[in-house]
Formats: structure tokens, C-alpha cells, sequence
């Protein structure tokens, strides 16, 4: 028997487990950038951002009426007319608030153009003196590129409670309604009281 093949099987048995290993490794590594590449969102995730919003600066203290023209507007939404009592717009009120990093462009600025980072949430009520939402509409600023359309915003709908997403994204309802207003950052303001829109500059 050759004196050399214990030694030749122990060389090869080495090997073969240094290649076992470096596949598993590369597997393994493989499984988490992919992973990290494409992170699941949950649906917390998704309202955190509007979590709290209502100690963000409240825009009119008193709800307003939706104004006529916004709601004709908005009437491909339900693909009804804004005279339709089927409009989910018609005869609604709302109360809008936006946070820290979108406040000065909304409130002190004629032309707005908000930094990204900037949320405004709008309370959708049945009437003037409801306390509770049926609804929340959600604008979101993103990164220069997300949304080139409509000036880079993330729109997103959520019910009253603030905590069930129906829709997100680049919604075709919301912006082809946005897109009327680019001269100040796709936003409408109708909502400013008299003394804000007096003051802006």
C-alpha cells in the first residue's frame, strides 16, 4: 500500500470542506443582501410616518369646507360628479396639519417649495363640528426623482384612525389633481385663513 495516501486523503478531505464552507458562506451572504436589497415594509411602518399629527401645526383652526372647485377636481376619484351626493367630496370639511419640516413653506411662503421630509395631513369630516375623521389624505415630500410628475410627492390614504393604509404610492387619483397647482409645490391651500394668507411672503 502506498505510504503517501493517508496523507493525499487527508489533503483532499481538507479541501472539500474549505470549498463546503466558502459555498455555504457565499449562500448565506447572498440570502442577506438580498434581503436588505428589497426590505418588506409593514403597514406600521407606512402610518409612523403620520403618527402623532395631530401635535404637528394645525393649518386652519376651524375646519373648512371644501371648496367647490377642489372637489370637481377631485371627482374622478369616485368617478362621479362634484354635484353628485354620491361625491365622497361633496359637502366635506377638513382640517389640515403638517409637520416641523414642512411648516415655513406652507405657512410663511407665497411659493412654496417644500423640503423633503415634509408630511401634511388632511382630516376629511363628515361636518364642521365632528371630532372624527372618516378619512386622512397624505402627501409626503421624497427625494429629488421619486415622483418627477408631481413635484417628487408620495401620496398616501389612510382611514380615520390613522392606522389602515387602502392605498400609496404614486396615485394617479391624487396627483392628476395636484398637478393643477405647480406653482406652489402641487399643493393647494385653499384651507390658509385670511390672517396666514395675508402675512405670506
Amino acid at each position: 500500500m502506498n505510504r503517501h495516501l493517508p496523507r493525499l486523503f487527508v489533503i483532499l478531505s481538507f479541501g472539500l470542506l474549505i470549498a463546503m464552507g466558502a459555498s455555504i458562506t457565499y449562500i448565506a451572504t447572498r440570502s442577506l443582501s438580498s434581503s436588505a436589497a428589497q426590505p418588506i415594509r409593514r403597514v406600521d411602518d407606512q402610518v409612523k410616518e403620520i403618527a402623532g399629527y395631530r401635535s404637528w401645526s394645525k393649518v386652519n383652526d376651524e375646519p373648512q369646507v371644501m371648496p367647490r372647485i377642489t372637489a370637481t377636481l377631485c371627482a374622478p376619484v369616485s368617478d362621479t360628479r362634484a354635484d353628485d351626493p354620491n361625491n365622497p367630496h361633496r359637502n366635506k370639511f377638513v382640517t389640515v396639519y403638517v409637520n416641523d419640516i414642512g411648516r415655513q413653506a406652507m405657512l410663511e411662503q407665497v411659493k412654496p417649495r417644500f423640503p423633503i421630509g415634509s408630511v401634511i395631513v388632511k382630516e376629511k369630516l363628515p361636518d364642521k363640528a365632528s371630532r372624527a375623521p372618516e378619512l386622512l389624505t397624505v402627501m409626503m415630500k421624497r427625494g429629488k426623482g421619486f415622483n418627477p410628475t408631481s413635484g417628487d410627492w408620495e401620496y398616501m390614504v389612510v382611514d380615520g384612525t390613522g392606522t389602515n393604509v387602502s392605498a400609496q404610492g404614486k396615485l394617479e387619483n391624487c396627483q392628476s389633481c395636484h398637478l393643477a397647482r405647480p406653482g406652489t409645490d402641487y399643493v393647494f391651500r385653499t384651507y390658509l385663513p385670511d390672517e396666514v394668507l395675508s402675512k405670506l411672503r
